[in-house]
């Protein structure tokens, strides 16, 4: 059974989670003083950690019951865990998991909101919304061009501010130089996602950004992306608001463009299923080194 159940939480997009998680807390251990101390900072950033990677699995429960719902797994060679299509796991089975895991970010959020703020309860609230609304209601964002930008607001953007938020007790403009790239790390795991799937995705009608682009535009989306992040970092170094040592993010750039050059080089949905790693790898990679040179240059 656990063999079964751990794919569906698709593992490989946790990175989506953990790294905006640690960049938050690595950019505001950097810019900003810790009024309340470093040692009640880094136990909140756990928490907003467990909480993130509890809430990423639930909406990928979500989005697993909701593909099986609605049939779009019935014709997916890959991608999917298979394991509700196979009836190794019960839809019920699903949705149980969902509501018991979903005790773990309520409680974490309301000890957060009344240990540092109030407003984390509407800002969670967006958050969940997003990420329920992604594959479920009666025109789910994953079906539409925005599923990117919904994904990166909600797990990247929103990530950073709230863990930059627990460190200094004061929303800052300056956290959208890590905010800004987590966003857009987010989005390009889910652009890596659609873009394998674009033939079954079309096939059963839905209108993801790859489809609206086209493949190539949208694999030239992505590596303009992944070319804006790491000049992004180069330029703060420049104008002096990050120390040189973030430059050792740039190594991230490894595998980011093997995954460009997989989908050049692939059309079959199994051999453009290695993109996912590598994409989850540069996003992980760039935003784990990028908080190690930030520590290192404090």
């Amino acid at each position: 059974m656990i063999q079964e159940i751990i794919p569906l939480t698709r593992p490989r997009t946790l990175a989506a989670a953990l790294g905006p998680t640690i960049l938050g807390a690595a950019f505001s251990y950097y810019a900003f003083e810790a009024p309340h101390g470093t040692g009640l900072a880094i136990f909140h950033t756990i928490l907003i950690f467990i909480a993130v990677v509890s809430a990423q699995i639930i909406a990928n429960l979500w989005n697993e019951y909701k593909d099986f719902k609605s049939g779009l797994d019935a014709g997916q060679k890959i991608g999917n865990a298979g394991s509700i299509t196979r009836g190794a796991v019960t839809p019920e089975l699903i949705i149980t998991m969902i509501k018991i895991l979903m005790t773990i970010p309520i409680l974490i959020g309301i000890y957060l909101s009344a240990t540092i703020t109030w407003y984390y309860i509407p800002a969670g609230f967006i958050c969940i919304l997003i990420s329920f609304l992604y594959s479920g209601g009666p025109k789910p964002i994953s079906r539409t061009p925005f599923g990117e930008i919904a994904s990166g607001i909600a797990m990247g953007f929103a990530i950073v501010l709230i863990t930059g938020y627990a460190w200094s007790r004061e929303l800052s403009w300056t956290l959208l130089i890590p905010a800004i790239p987590a966003t857009l790390l987010v989005g390009s795991i889910m652009l890596t996602n659609n873009i394998r799937d674009i033939r079954n995705d079309e096939s059963h009608g839905r209108r993801t950004l790859p489809i609206v682009l086209g493949r190539n535009h949208a694999i030239g989306l992505m590596s303009t992306s992944y070319l804006f992040n790491f000049l992004w970092i180069i330029a703060w170094i420049y104008v002096g608001a990050l120390p040189i040592a973030s430059l050792i993010a740039i190594l991230a750039a490894i595998p980011a463009f093997k995954t460009i050059a997989t989908f050049y080089a692939h059309t079959d949905e199994f051999k453009l299923d290695g993109a996912m790693s590598t994409t989850a790898a540069a996003a992980m990679l760039y935003q784990l080194l990028w908080s190690i040179g930030l520590i290192i240059g404090k």
